[in-house]
This record gives structure tokens, sequence and C-alpha cells, in this order.
């Protein structure tokens, strides 16, 4: 009679392929915790751009002008918007002029309706700084310009080119 052989793994096979595991996993499992910290900045900067790239149609849709200008949190703006510095100050803030799209011996002119308040969506612990006011006109156009994204130690400096100031970062 012929003895039947049980399907099965020796000790040594399963000691082996156990090895391997634990060898990979000690490789694999320390860089989980930097890699879910990478797709969630991802996710956080595709939505951030998302938003900078929809407020042109945000402000036709709403038929509102609103302006960006100075500093901006998770909570809205820090402190007050800079004011802009133009010969024969007439007491109107920086925020409230606009620049002519033609050319024309006016410096600024008044805009036609009064800029709403506003404040982008940032994630907690990011930080937006816009140099020069970016202009959102109710009929769709923007002026352009650059914000600067702080977020902990690094910086990152965006360019939103008119007219629908779709944001691009630079040097990407």
């Amino acid at each position: 009679m012929m003895k039947a052989w049980s399907a099965g793994f020796t000790l040594l096979e399963m000691v082996a392929v156990l090895f391997i595991v634990g060898l990979i996993s000690s490789i694999a499992i320390p860089r989980l915790p930097a890699m879910q910290a990478s797709l969630d900045f991802a996710l956080k900067r595709n939505s951030f751009e998302q938003a900078m790239n929809g407020l042109a149609y945000r402000a036709f849709k709403e038929n509102q002008d609103f302006t960006l200008a100075g500093t901006y949190d998770a909570k809205g703006q820090v402190g007050e918007a800079p004011t802009a510095s133009v010969p024969g100050d007439d007491g109107i803030s920086g925020k409230m002029r606009t620049l002519p799209l033609i050319d024309t011996d006016r410096r600024v002119m008044m805009p036609s309706v009064t800029p709403a308040p506003f404040s982008p969506p940032l994630p907690e612990g990011w930080r937006m700084e816009i140099a020069a006011p970016i202009q959102y006109r109710a009929s769709g156009y923007c002026t352009g310009g650059t914000a600067d994204v702080e977020i902990g130690r690094r910086r990152y400096a965006y360019t939103l080119k008119p007219p629908l100031c779709e944001a691009a970062l630079e040097g990407r």
C-alpha cells in the first residue's frame, strides 16, 4: 500500500513566510503616517486650488464684486487690509479702488458697486497673504495678482492670472 501525503506546510516554510511578512511590514508600517500626511496635504491643496479657481465664477453668480487683500487664515481676514497710497488721496481705502482696463489719464476709478467683504476658504493652520489687492468683478473678470500661502514653515507662491484668476503654483 501506498502512504498518502497530507497537503500542508512544514514548520520551516511557515517560519520563512512569517519572517518575510515581518520584514516587509517593518519597512512599510513606519512610512504610513508620512504617506497619510502627504495625502492629507495633497487633498487640502487640491481643495484650496479649486476654491480659488472658482472665485471669479462666484462673483459672477452672486453678481457682487469682492476684493482679496491683506492676510487671511482659516477664520477669515487677519487685521485690516492694506490701503493703496494714491496721490491726492481722498480718504477712500485702497480696496475700494479699481484700476482701469484701458489707458486713461485717471489712475484709479471707483467701482460700480461696493465690494463685498470676503474670506477665501483656507484649511486650519494655513495662512494666505495678498500684497496687492486682487479684485473680482461681478462680470466674472479678475484683475490677477499673487497669493503667498504659508503652511507651517513652508511658503508657496500662487499666481492668479486674469481674466479668470486660475491659481497656478509657481515653479511647478
